[in-house]
């Protein structure tokens, strides 16, 4: 396994850990506790909801799920595809990454929660960051 696999694999798990607590949070006391999250993304500070109503329990519970699999993905290519077929592996990755880092961020601002496009772009970077090629040595396996 390469380095780039290794630490895709653990911005994958990353990614993971932030899905799970997103979709725990659809528990009101693991919403206080882990509130902090939406208070950044609703700045000012402490604009978040105190509480979620059973809709939006609903929703941070889908969105967590969503991005526990998001992350199951990524780690999933780092360790299956990108070894026999890196090419490949990196469109996907890149693709799905693009794809949500696009809607989740537009249907962000349109919300009124700007900020949480800076909060995304830790989240793009963490999975095509480890996919970028510096030259020719990194060339395509199956290609040579």
């Amino acid at each position: 396994m390469t380095r780039k696999q290794k630490v895709l694999r653990i911005n994958a798990e990353i990614i993971m850990i932030f899905g799970v607590l997103f979709a725990l949070a659809a528990i009101p006391w693991v919403y206080s506790w882990i509130s902090f999250f939406f208070d950044i993304a609703h700045w000012p500070f402490n604009s978040a909801p105190e509480a979620l109503d059973p809709t939006g329990r609903l929703m941070i519970a889908i969105s967590g799920g969503l991005t526990v699999g998001l992350g199951a993905m990524v780690w999933t290519v780092a360790t299956e595809v990108l070894p026999v077929a890196p090419k490949e592996g990196r469109k996907v990755v890149l693709y799905a990454a693009i794809g949500w880092f696009v809607t989740d961020s537009t249907f962000s601002v349109v919300a009124g929660s700007p900020l949480n496009v800076l909060l995304n772009l830790s989240f793009l970077l963490m999975m095509v960051m480890p996919l970028q090629r510096k030259g020719p040595a990194e060339a395509d396996p199956a290609q040579t």
